[in-house]
């Protein structure tokens, strides 16, 4: 039997080859993924031993469990993409610091020993084109430390200067398994560059497989430049698996969502948000799909407006405004606190229309979060959100995402047409714009506000 895994994960990439009985993993996602959702399922599998870990390029979403892996599984070889040294970004696209890479310099180095102490450590060079696994043969694509090469090279219009992230140099792997064609494009890039040997290289790599293919896993979870219409148009892919959330394909990158239906009209999009999945390859272009380790569904409990209700959601909002930097002056404080404020927000709780709702997030019987919402009904529909948050013990693992999804499920049903709010710490607004929230000027404080509005097709 021969299947692919993708195992539930969002910015990173967790993906598991099982042939003949053997099994072997493309990157690790981040740290810890091991024991939250790698380990449990290989232990499910029943997989006692792992053929080879192949790390596509050095950024956190792929190496990060890489460790834990060595120290619990036997592995035979490590295959890695070390680190370049000459990176610009992190692996969240910020601007890395010399101080973050001299601490993935550090990281590489001890991973490549302790795999060359545990396993075989094999690095990725420009000699690197196969590695197989069962009825897996993949072709390898972009073994080349093309960043270094850039840097180094006298007739480069890069040479000497740091303008690249470690994703110029991820692998992107290719495999005709019995007719059923298979392309894994790690976190390639398709960039226009002077340097003609690595400009656009998932064109490239699609004009070197030259022909559909029937599973693909997108490159670089489906966003910044992926692929020329043209060269998409040779791969055609019928299953496109995408490591992001939903909210963020749909929003942020939803032109790559256009310009794959564009080059393979019948495509299914598969996003690794809310569940893995597990294909199945039979002969000659023959694939099953089902869903792996989906998450717990997230349900929204409403507050009631009676005293003992809303004390314990105001002992919660408190904690909230405080601890996350909401607030931080006495009189603040003492204003969240009081009679003056809750009392306001309880009498719109009682009104008729444009109810005030203070609700909570549940899942499996726990309450995670809550958020704080008015819908102007008697406007055009607007939902305003006060207040959004995960209880500190249950941040993490997409947490925030999900509850969101949740929220906007419920809204609609209340009949919520848009969503605003307010934002302007750099986590905070980094979330609302993975979700689609727009700058939308200022209110009547000075505060940044932020809208959603419904999305054309």
């Amino acid at each position: 039997m021969n299947r692919i895994h993708f195992i539930r994960a969002c910015w990173s990439d967790i993906i598991l080859l099982e042939s003949q009985g053997k099994y072997a993993l493309i990157d690790t996602g981040f740290s810890d993924a091991f024991s939250s959702r790698i380990d449990p399922y290989l232990k499910q599998l029943g997989v006692e031993k792992l053929e080879f870990i192949l790390i596509t390029h050095f950024h956190r979403d792929h190496y990060g469990s890489l460790p834990a892996l060595l120290d619990h599984y036997p592995v035979g070889k490590v295959y890695m993409k070390k680190f370049s040294g000459l990176n610009i970004s992190t692996s969240s696209g910020r601007e890395a610091s010399d101080e973050y890479n001299r601490t993935e310099e550090a990281l590489c180095e001890a991973m490549c020993e302790q795999a060359r102490r545990l396993s075989e450590l094999v690095v990725i060079d420009g000699s690197f084109d196969r590695v197989c696994l069962g009825d897996f043969d993949f072709r390898v694509f972009g073994g080349s430390d093309a960043i270094r090469e850039m840097y180094e090279a006298p007739d480069s219009p890069y040479y000497q200067q740091i303008r690249f992230g470690e994703n110029t140099n991820s692998v992107a792997l290719f495999a005709d398994v019995k007719g059923t064609t298979v392309y894994l494009g790690g976190d390639a890039q398709n960039e226009a560059l002077d340097y003609p040997r690595y400009s656009n290289q998932n064109d490239a790599y699609a004009r070197a497989v030259g022909r559909p293919v029937d599973l693909m896993k997108v490159p670089h979870h489906g966003c910044g430049n992926l692929f020329s219409l043209e060269a998409l148009s040779i791969l055609r892919p019928r299953y496109g698996v995408v490591t992001n959330w939903t909210a963020s394909l749909y929003s942020q990158f939803l032109k790559n969502v256009r310009l794959f239906k564009e080059a393979s009209p019948d495509i299914t999009l598969l996003v690794t948000d809310r569940c893995g999945y597990r294909f199945t390859l039979g002969e000659n272009g023959q694939l099953s799909c089902e869903e792996i380790n989906r998450i717990a569904p997230i349900s929204v409990e409403e507050v009631s407006p009676d005293e003992d209700s809303l004390e314990e959601f105001w002992k919660q909002h408190i904690i909230y405004l405080t601890e996350d930097g909401i607030i931080s002056g006495q009189e603040d404080i003492d204003y969240f606190s009081g009679e003056e404020y809750r009392g306001v927000i309880r009498s719109h709780m009682l009104r008729e229309k444009d109810r005030h709702h203070l609700v909570y997030f549940v899942r499996e019987g726990l309450r995670i979060g809550a958020a704080s919402y008015c819908i102007y009904q008697s406007e055009d529909g607007k939902c305003f959100i006060l207040d959004y948050w995960v209880f500190p013990p249950f941040r993490g693992e997409g947490a925030g995402h999900h509850c969101f999804t949740a929220l906007k499920e419920y809204t609609k049903a209340q009949g919520a047409a848009y969503y605003e709010l307010n934002s302007e710490g750099k986590d905070a607004v980094r979330f609302w714009r993975a979700h689609g929230f727009l700058e939308n000027g200022q209110d009547e404080w000075g505060m940044p506000l932020w809208i959603l509005r419904p999305l054309a097709d």
